[in-house]
């Protein structure tokens, strides 16, 4: 599931990109993000707007736009996915990167098997098919990264880094296609 290619992918490629890649352990710390202000002008029509009395609606006619069952399955799936590999704990050492990688694999594996079915219930047997080939790819790419991991060769986590990030593109490409909202991200977040 590309959630868990984000974590992982994200995580090799700070390593890399923070400036100095084997000794990147500490925990960043969080930037302060500035809120833009509205301009005076935009304040007060927003204000106007909202003390305007609401006017009374025509009854519309009541158009059905229900979303499949299988894309509501896929979606919650999703969502519960991305909150599962949220929670898969960051290495604070490179002693620990294994572990991570390990419960990081269990989590995908089981999130591709589980969103796979649902598409595969969709009836669309292209994006079926080709999920299906994105995940032998993410799931073979992660061991890669842990074998890594496991013989300290990290030099070689910044190009599997990138290989993540592309295969979480993918990935996210495919679930826009098809219309799972919950399964996409912006394409800001995967960027290296």
């Amino acid at each position: 599931m590309f959630a868990v290619l984000l974590v992982v992918g994200a995580f090799v490629g700070a390593l890399y990109f923070s400036g100095d890649a084997l000794e990147a352990w500490e925990k960043p710390k969080q930037e302060a993000v500035a809120v833009p202000k509205l301009p005076k002008q935009k304040k007060q029509a927003e204000q106007k707007r909202r003390a305007r009395p609401a006017r009374p609606t025509q009854p519309v006619k009541s158009v059905s736009h229900a979303k499949p069952s299988w894309l509501v399955a896929l979606n919650a799936a999703c969502r519960q996915g991305k909150r599962e590999s949220e929670a898969i704990p960051r290495p604070t050492t490179p002693q620990e990167l294994p572990r991570m990688l390990k419960q990081a694999i269990r989590v995908n594996a089981r999130w591709n098997r589980k969103t796979a079915e649902v598409v595969s219930r969709s009836g669309n047997a292209t994006a079926s098919a080709q999920l299906r080939s994105l995940y032998a790819q993410d799931e073979a790419l992660l061991q890669r990264v842990l074998t890594a991991a496991e013989q300290g060769r990290y030099q070689r986590l910044p190009k599997l880094g990138r290989s993540l990030i592309a295969l979480a593109r993918a990935e996210n490409n495919l679930f826009a296609r098809i219309g799972a909202g919950a399964c996409t991200v912006s394409p800001d977040e995967l960027q290296l």
